[in-house]
């Protein structure tokens, strides 16, 4: 079984990292909340040393947390970051500015797991104020865009390896809503790819 972790920062996650297990399809994903990205490098080179074979970080990490767990994880496994396009990247600015200023937004996370069912396959995470942290694993890009029709949030981010255009025809259904996609730096490209193919 193949495992790839997903991760992100919550403020109040274990310092070794809360994680919720995904598996379908003869692969295992992991979704860790980590507290902050200093935490973040000792949990993820945990699991990589029980066998996983892909990272992704989500936007909240940016260049800097994300070069952090580079640093820690080497060249074991490839690391991939979320990225906004030019279309996003003034709401995502007001995401962020209005998460500096101490208020909370709903996000949704949406994961390509083949053969998930996104009805059981989530994790969701009541935050005060009646706002949502939702991850969800879809086995599809046309399941990923029911789930991201039906949203209220203030950010999607995909991750898993949706196809190039499954950023625009999610922002498209979410009604503009900013959308990142994973990116992978050149040294991990071809790893990244392989992990996907096995």
């Amino acid at each position: 079984m193949s495992e790839s972790i997903v991760v992100f920062p919550q403020p109040n996650a274990d310092p070794k990292g809360t994680r919720t297990v995904f598996e379908s399809g003869g692969r295992r994903l992991t979704l860790l909340a980590v507290p902050d990205e200093t935490e973040a490098a000792p949990a993820i080179a945990g699991l990589v040393g029980e066998g996983a074979g892909l990272v992704e970080l989500c936007g909240g990490f940016g260049p800097v947390g994300a070069a952090k767990v580079i640093a820690e994880v080497g060249d074991r496994v490839p690391v991939g970051a979320i990225g906004y396009g030019s279309e996003s990247l003034a709401a995502i600015s007001r995401f962020h500015l209005t998460f500096l200023s101490g208020q909370d937004q709903s996000e949704l996370f949406l994961i390509l797991l083949p053969g998930a069912d996104p009805e059981r396959d989530r994790l969701v995470v009541e935050r005060p104020g009646g706002f949502t942290f939702s991850a969800v694993a879809v086995p599809d890009l046309a399941a990923a865009e029911k789930v991201a029709r039906e949203a209220k949030v203030g950010l999607i981010e995909l991750f898993g390896g949706f196809g190039a255009d499954a950023a625009a025809r999610i922002h498209e259904v979410a009604g503009g809503t900013p959308v990142g996609s994973i990116t992978y730096g050149i040294e991990s490209m071809d790893a990244a790819a392989a992990f996907r193919a096995a």
